[in-house]
């Protein structure tokens, strides 16, 4: 994959997932709900790896290349 295709990407997975947050802030699911389930053990942690990747994406990719060389 090229850079714009991998920061696309990561821009796209970052802005779905946070709209599932905001989604689930307005309709609030009952808390016995599956959707409350998928919130908490999929769409956070999706959040927070996706923020963080784009964040970090520059050392990420430092990392990546000089594993390819060894």
């Amino acid at each position: 994959m090229k850079a714009k295709q991998i920061r696309t990407l990561q821009r796209a997975v970052h802005l779905v997932t946070g709209l599932a947050i905001v989604i689930s802030i307005y309709v609030a699911p009952p808390a016995d709900s599956p959707a409350h389930a998928a919130i908490r053990w999929f769409v956070v942690p999706v959040l927070v790896v996706s923020g963080v990747a784009m964040w970090q994406w520059p050392r990420i990719r430092r990392l990546i290349r000089a594993k390819e060389r060894v």
